[in-house]
């Protein structure tokens, strides 16, 4: 029943629409208190009853204080593509690390380290986080600021090509987009996807449109 209000008081009751976005926040959410409990007790490095509990009651708490925004995601998961995705990681976990290693060893270092600016081709959150997430995994790159709404990444690069430095972090960064996508994202956002790349090719031949530090 909605209360209305009348010359007498004013109206009494919070709305229902107010109800519902409460009984939405302190809804237990499994997942997150499944991961926040399985974090709790590697920290703990103990898998007691106590500690899982605790983990899991955590994990509840911080999203009631600490709300996520909704994530909208129209695409679905893919096996094949998921395994792809992985197999790449391991493969540039794998050689980036050699690769750094290489440059350490010799008594002169140089790193040929630069900031870079590399476009994004896909117009989703998720998928940016995740691109941001799996380049700074790999070893001889992180992502220095990320820009939400022309999709862009600054990442900081050691190790950079001397003939052509812009242009193998963005193929690079669009190699990983585009295996994302192929693990995660619908039909539609993977053919959207393959024709921005297309549209961005002539603007790759311009290196104006770039920026690089060094």
């Amino acid at each position: 029943m909605i209360d209305v209000p009348t010359q007498d008081g004013p109206m009494v009751g919070p709305e229902p629409s107010k109800r519902i976005k409460v009984r939405r926040r302190v809804r237990p959410r499994p997942l997150s208190m499944l991961v926040s409990a399985v974090v709790w007790c590697l920290l703990w490095a103990s898998f007691t009853p106590v500690t899982v509990i605790g983990g899991a009651l955590l994990g509840w708490l911080i999203t009631i204080i600490f709300p996520l925004p909704p994530i909208f995601w129209k695409g679905s998961f893919r096996p094949l593509g998921f395994l792809v995705l992985v197999a790449y990681l391991v493969a540039d976990l794998v050689v980036s690390s050699f690769r750094v290693l290489l440059m350490v060893l010799p008594k002169k270092i140089d790193l040929r380290a630069g900031i870079v600016r590399v476009d994004l081709h896909s117009d989703n959150d998720l998928y940016q986080v995740q691109v941001a997430t799996l380049i700074s995994l790999v070893p001889g790159t992180i992502v220095v600021e990320v820009v939400r709404h022309q999709r862009r990444l600054y990442l900081h690069v050691i190790g950079m090509d001397p003939d052509d430095p812009v242009g193998v972090v963005q193929q690079m960064t669009t190699g990983v987009e585009r295996r994302v996508l192929g693990a995660f994202g619908s039909k539609e956002e993977r053919a959207a996807f393959e024709a921005n790349c297309l549209a961005a090719q002539p603007a790759a031949e311009h290196p104006n449109d770039w920026e690089v530090e060094q």
